[in-house]
């Protein structure tokens, strides 16, 4: 509405409400446009200065302005129109004067408009209306309306145009091409290195080696020259050439300029009626052009390219088909196309032809196979294919398509250059601001290139300086290439002249394959590493390397003072740190020195190692150059001063609690020391040093011996005690230690010794307790070399139930005693066992019977109560995460209970949950071990029934049937056991003991509070026995019983029958 001194506008909601009302502006125009975003309303507005588009806020504050390159009241705008993604704003104006239209396409970028194209109408056929598509995904789509009927359609999209040799961004601003080269500085925008300022408005750039041409909207192209790299302003090597029409027909809009600057060609494309013409000009000598050669392709073409294997050749890719064509540049001047099948790609062009769909769909190779979708740019790097999605840019190998690296980069950030030298990538932010970073992928690879050419010079100084500037490990200097280093090491000690860079290397060696943390590529060459070399002794190995050439060069040996300390004390010689100071012989160099040395070893640590080399002086030149304060060390050096070398050096030791050192120098210190030598080898245990240390004292070194011995035995390691005695000439200790460890060989030996006590009694001693021990077999072997009595021999083995060996002796003896003595306690043992066995069948299925039955019960639901009602001081037994609780004391908090924190009670109360007792709430758990014991116990057994059957068999007679019996019963055991074994331990036991499962339970929206019981409740059975027990069977039985019981039946029918017969 208009006003007396200005004009405004008002904005109401969709009900028709007022909401704001605009401040008044004087001259404002009457075309408006709200942005779709919301935030900004563009209406013209004129000044006497300046002509501008003002922006205003919803509230109808005026916010900013954009700032137009024409005069209004010469020039006024028809329409303003903003592209539905709110990216550009198109201002449509008419220029009665030069009888044409004009539509300029803005946007905006770090709170700077860009104007970026002009498209030029003439009056003949004047536009009607210009509007933007509102389908998703061609935003950026602007519809022209001639009167004419005519219907144009422009399709853009943001493009970066970098030269990529040199890092070189041209960016279009109106008449105005703002030239930055990247490698010198990242200027922000709207800021630039160079401004080529032309006469009229830019639309389009192409670069070519030195050459830049520019096409401007008057369709004029123009060429430059740039130099040095943008040190000095490009130079135009022509003047602009005009371009013709086509056959006589003046052709659209041209664009996907593709300009050979050593032919003086340029391709370009113009699209209608879906149909799109490639076009070939020629630049002649006398600043003309003309047409050499037109060539039709179906499609829009959105993308030249040339191919990186030939440069006449140009690839053409259509948007909405997706097809590519390779398009080959005749030396007869024409144009030859075939569309690019699989068959057709070479491989230095495998990793170089990629194509952005419409769907930001990300293909390569051969037949377009995709890597990414949601693709906002990508961007060749060497051999890497860089491209960023949302807010991740990610690094894949173009030869194998191996994905590298991934990092975060800021919300719709897109590549803009890359800088190779540098390992720099510039990214562009939404808001339009430009930001350099180093991507530790490529940094890797540019150290590694420098590492490995060999012919470069200071290639190790250059990839110290990169890695210092991106805070890598320095590791990877040496770890790139092990052996190449080794070999070259004296190139990298010349180059790195910096003393504190050495240093700072050889402080950072750690030994690890540091190459190992960063992503490697799957075709890369193993690691080559020198002879003997280790990364786990890597530290050591290049620390070596260095002392040997640093020490070999004299003229730099100043130079290498430091390096050579933090060598040594990387190799833990700081002694030798210290023995190098201390030579120089110059007070201030020294200080200097020992100050860099003391911040790498801990001042006490060095004081220590200064007095641990025995040199008084030393350790007082140390001291004094720290903050210790005198009185801690003079006296004490004063005393040490005074006391001979040897006690010096004990002292020493004893001081730096070296206590094995200060043994062998307390030693050397005479007999009057030999006192103190016994209390220091008591009080810190150094018995093993002292007898070595001593033998040159035969009499101290007895003396030791039987310490050392009283030591062993109050440790209760009687076996060695007894031969320390024997050593310190203490037989009668020796012979009660043998005694104690039932060693009877040894018993015997220093009872002969010491002559005071018969050898029999001796003998008969030992024999109970080794029967204690159920050593029957060496107490029958000694009573029978010592005591000399068959029956006590014989005793001993019917007692150890050693009756094979009882039958070997009884037959030697000859007589009744077989039959007497061996028999009866045969048989009689034999029986036992017998029974034994039935006991062991009879318990083996009661228990297995109430685990069925328990099993049975608890699947059938019957004890479902019984299950929850748990003690509340049992659950401390399970994890934190059981389901079980006591409905006893849901309602009510009983307190913290027991929490059983010593390992007794914790046992104790084990113990008192696995009762075998009948209605146990564990008691299945009960079940299992004791089964488990059970069954091994059998198993052991079947060794002790094979020698007790062939015992039997030995006596002959009616002891056969029992040893029939015997066999006949342990093996139906063994069959019981073992078919009964998979139905105790099922599988569900087994899995209660994965670590898995426990988690598998808990996850999803269900839980299963059931499985999750079960596995608390199988987490209280030892993880060995929730196995099943493995029977080792070995060959016990006895084939020849049966065979021997049917014989002795058919001698026993046929005496029947013979005394039947002489009866009659």
């Amino acid at each position: 509405m208009s006003l007396e001194g200005g004009r405004t506008f008002k904005v109401y909601d969709s009900e028709g409400k007022l909401q704001h009302t605009a401040e008044k502006s004087s001259n404002l125009r009457e075309i408006i446009a709200w942005r779709p975003s919301g935030n900004w309303i563009a209406l013209p507005q004129w000044f006497p200065n300046k002509s501008t588009i003002s922006l205003f806020e919803k509230n109808g504050v005026r916010h900013r302005e954009l700032v137009l390159p024409f005069d209004l009241q010469e020039e006024p705008i028809l329409q303003l129109k903003w592209s539905e993604d709110s990216d550009i704003l198109a201002i449509r104006t008419a220029k009665e004067k030069e009888q044409q239209q004009r539509v300029y396409l803005y946007t905006i970028g770090n709170y700077h408009w860009y104007l970026k194209q002009v498209l030029v109408y003439a009056d003949t056929d004047p536009v009607a209306v210009v509007h933007w598509d509102t389908r998703m995904g061609a935003e950026q789509t602007l519809h022209v309306l001639l009167e004419s009927g005519k219907q144009l359609a422009y399709c853009w999209a943001f493009e970066v145009e970098p030269y990529a040799r040199h890092g070189i961004v041209g960016v279009i601003d109106g008449k105005r091409l703002l030239l930055t080269d990247f490698a010198r500085a990242v200027v922000p925008p709207p800021m630039s290195q160079r401004v080529l300022q032309l006469d009229e408005y830019i639309n389009a750039i192409a670069w070519d080696d030195q050459q830049l041409c520019v096409y401007t909207c008057d369709r004029r192209i123009h060429f430059y020259e740039l130099k040095d790299r943008l040190q000095q302003q490009p130079e135009p090597t022509s003047g602009s050439i005009k371009l013709p029409p086509l056959h006589g027909e003046q052709l659209l809009e041209l664009a996907n300029f593709t300009y050979f600057s050593r032919d003086g060609q340029l391709l370009a494309t113009t699209s209608a009626l879906g149909i799109t013409r490639l076009l070939w000009l020629q630049k002649s000598e006398n600043e003309v052009c003309h047409w050499i050669d037109a060539l039709t392709i179906d499609g829009l073409v959105n993308a030249l390219s040339r191919a990186t294997h030939n440069c006449r050749h140009i690839y053409a890719h259509t948007l909405d088909s997706g097809k590519t064509y390779d398009v080959s540049l005749a030396s007869d001047n024409a144009l030859a196309m075939e569309q690019v099948s699989a068959k057709q790609f070479e491989p230095s062009l495998e990793r170089g032809l990629v194509t952005l769909r419409r769907q930001n769909l990300l293909q390569l190779g051969r037949s377009g196979e995709p890597i990414a979708e949601d693709v906002t740019s990508f961007l060749f790097i060497g051999t890497y294919l860089a491209y960023t999605q949302m807010n991740t840019l990610h690094f894949v190998d173009a030869d194998n398509r191996q994905h590298l690296a991934s990092r975060n980069i800021e919300r719709g950030a897109k590549l803009v250059t890359v800088i190779d030298e540098e390992a720099r990538v510039v990214l562009q932010l939404p808001r339009g601001n430009l930001e350099a970073i180093y991507p530790r992928l490529l940094v890797l690879d540019h150290v590694r290139v420098l590492l490995n050419a060999l012919t470069r010079r200071d290639r190790y100084l250059e990839a110290m300086k990169l890695l210092r500037k991106n805070r890598i490990n320095l590791n990877i200097i040496c770890d790139t290439n092990v052996a190449m280093f080794v070999d070259h090491v004296d190139d990298f000690l010349r180059e790195i002249q910096e003393t504190q860079w050495l240093c700072l290397f050889i402080s950072e060696l750690q030994n690890e394959d540091t190459t190992a943390m960063y992503p490697r590529r799957a075709n890369e060459s193993p690691q080559r590493l020198p002879r003997g070399f280790k990364f786990e002794e890597k530290v050591s190995y290049i620390c070596a390397l260095f002392l040997s050439r640093m020490t070999e060069t004299a003229e730099d040996r100043t130079r290498f003072r430091l390096p050579l300390i933090t060598v040594f004390v990387r190799l833990g010689d700081v002694n030798s740190a210290l023995k190098l100071i201390r030579d120089l012989g110059n007070p201030a160099q020294e200080d200097q020195l020992l100050k860099y040395l003391m911040y790498l070893v801990d001042i006490n640590e060095l004081y220590n190692v200064a007095l641990g080399s025995y040199n008084l002086e030393t350790a007082l030149f140390v001291a004094q150059k720290s903050q210790k304060d005198p009185k801690e060390f003079l006296q004490y050096l004063n005393e040490l001063k005074a006391l001979p070398e040897d006690y010096r050096k004990f002292r020493i030791d004893d001081n730096l609690k070296r206590y094995s050192s200060a043994v062998q120098h307390l030693a050397r210190c005479g007999e009057e020391h030999h006192d103190e030598a016994m209390e220091f080898i008591r009080k810190h245990s150094l018995y093993t040093v002292a007898l070595s240390s001593y033998k040159a004292h035969p009499e101290f070194h007895r003396r030791l011996c039987v310490a050392y011995a009283d030591h062993l035995r109050a440790s209760a390691k009687l076996e060695n005690a007894s031969l320390m005695y024997e050593r310190g000439g203490e037989l009668q200790q020796a012979l009660l230690s043998a005694r104690h460890t039932l060693d009877w060989q040894r018993v015997m030996v220093l009872a002969k010794a010491l002559g005071d006590q018969s050898l029999d009694q001796v003998a008969l001693s030992l024999v109970g307790p080794l029967q204690q021990q159920g050593r029957h077999l060496e107490a029958a072997e000694l009573v029978k070399e010592h005591v000399q009595d068959k029956e006590k021999h014989l005793e001993v083995l019917l007692e150890g139930h050693l009756y094979g060996k009882a039958i070997y002796e009884a037959g030697l003896q000859g007589g009744n005693v077989l039959d007497e003595k061996v028999a009866p306690a045969l048989v009689a043992h034999a029986g036992q066992m017998h029974g034994s066995l039935k006991s062991d069948l009879q318990l083996f299925l009661e228990y297995k019977q109430r685990l069925l039955d328990i099993r049975q019960r608890r699947a059938s639901g019957a004890e479902m109560e019984g299950d929850g009602d748990v003690d509340i001081d049992e659950v401390d037994l399970l994890s934190d995460t059981t389901s079980m609780h006591s409905s006893r004391y849901s309602g009510t908090s009983r307190g913290t209970g027991k929490t059983f924190r010593s390992s007794k009670n914790r046992r104790k109360h084990e113990r008192k949950l696995l009762s075998l007792k009948p209605g146990n709430p564990f008691e299945d758990i009960a079940l299992i071990d004791a089964l488990h014991q059970h069954v091994t116990k059998i198993g052991q057994q079947q060794q002790v029934v094979r020698d007790t059957c062939k015992a039997l068999l030995q006596l002959g007679g009616g002891e056969d049937t029992l040893a029939n019996a015997l066999q006949r019963e342990f093996k139906t055991l063994l069959q019981t056991v073992e078919s009964a074994l998979d139905e105790i331990w099922i599988p569900e036991l087994v899995g209660g003991g994965a670590s898995g499962s426990l988690a598998q339970h808990l996850t999803g929206p269900n839980v299963d509070y059931m499985a999750l019981q079960k596995e608390q409740r199988y987490a209280l059975i030892s993880p060995l026995k929730r196995f099943k027990p493995q029977l080792n069977a070995v060959d016990w039985q006895h084939e020849i019983l049966p065979m021997i019981l049917d014989l002795q039946s058919t001698l026993d029918n046929m005496e029947a029958r013979n005394a039947q017969r002489n009866g009659e």
